[in-house]
């Protein structure tokens, strides 16, 4: 009995430490991750995602956010500035997750009698376990589409921005006759036009 309560203890310890380096981990990506830019949820009324055509040095590459929701769901809008949004989905896979969790303990438990070793077939906690899984499927599909969304939208915002931001620079060939007692040497030269 004390080995059993030991192990059990040990194993909660483990898990405490290991959500505690989680968070910690989550946290400093919030406060590493990209705040400068406009946010998402005001970017996505004045910007059209349909309209987004990429150019060259743009910040984030829609495929590979997508890739990253997929993998993990809420991964895409963190590498595209959104930390906070990609926490939620993140959040709320994690959240279904636990709810087929649940669902799945339900069902094996009623599966066998302790008592006896009898096989008892219940459907105790499939609902639950259908309503986790297509949770999961759900919040999965979503993430992968806002991700896409969510970068292309940032980077029409940063587009914006440069384009707005930027010094343009014309130069054109200076030729004009100029006289001089009498003479009429041509200079040549390049002139400068600046507009910012």
């Amino acid at each position: 009995m004390r080995i059993q309560n030991l192990i059990k203890n040990t194993r909660n310890y483990k898990f405490h430490i290991m959500k505690k380096l989680l968070l910690l981990s989550l946290f400093i990506l919030a406060l590493l991750s990209n705040t400068d830019a406009q946010r998402y949820t005001i970017n996505k009324y004045k910007y059209d995602s349909r309209l987004y055509s990429p150019q060259f040095g743009d910040t984030y590459n829609p495929a590979l956010s997508g890739v990253c929701s997929f993998l993990i769901p809420g991964l895409g809008q963190m590498i595209s500035g959104e930390v906070g949004r990609g926490l939620g989905f993140l959040g709320g896979y994690t959240g279904c997750g636990v709810i087929y969790v649940v669902g799945f303990a339900q069902f094996y438990n009623s599966l066998f009698d302790y008592g006896g070793g009898s096989y008892n077939f219940n459907r105790s906690g499939i609902g639950t376990m259908l309503v986790g899984a297509g949770g999961m499927l759900a919040v999965s599909i979503w993430s992968i589409v806002d991700a896409v969304k969510v970068a292309k939208v940032n980077n029409m915002y940063i587009q914006d921005v440069r384009k707005n931001a930027a010094i343009s620079l014309q130069f054109a060939p200076y030729i004009e006759p100029i006289s001089i007692n009498d003479q009429v040497p041509v200079p040549v030269g390049l002139s400068m036009r600046v507009n910012f």
